[in-house]
């Protein structure tokens, strides 16, 4: 059995920490000036209630995690991520959905 690897990034990270406020300028909505500077802290992804990965942010704010499909069948699949927050970023929640196709069938 091959298995196939998801790795989790722009979306999901993206998401989260648009909601915590990542920006190097600029106002919010709310008027208020926005952190300066990248996020640090972790980011923990979920999947059906289960943590799939815990992403340390580097020193860009980014990160990544692979997570496996063998325990997923094919459909939807929907991932959460929460952002912890650090000294300047309040924390957030953000998710994406996925869709897993069936792996192609192997020839001989």
């Amino acid at each position: 059995m091959k298995v196939r690897v998801l790795v989790l990034c722009v979306i999901l990270l993206g998401a989260v920490l648009g909601a915590a406020g990542c920006s190097s300028s600029g106002t919010s909505s709310g008027g208020s000036k926005a952190p300066i500077g990248k996020p640090g802290g972790t980011v923990t992804v979920r999947s059906g209630g289960k943590v799939v990965c815990v992403i340390k942010l580097d020193a860009n704010g980014t990160g990544t995690c692979k997570v496996s499909t063998a325990n997923y069948t094919p459909g939807k699949v929907t991932f959460t991520g929460a952002y912890n927050g650090d000294g300047q970023f309040k924390s957030a929640n953000g998710s994406t959905t996925l869709t897993l196709l069936p792996a192609a069938k192997q020839t001989s």
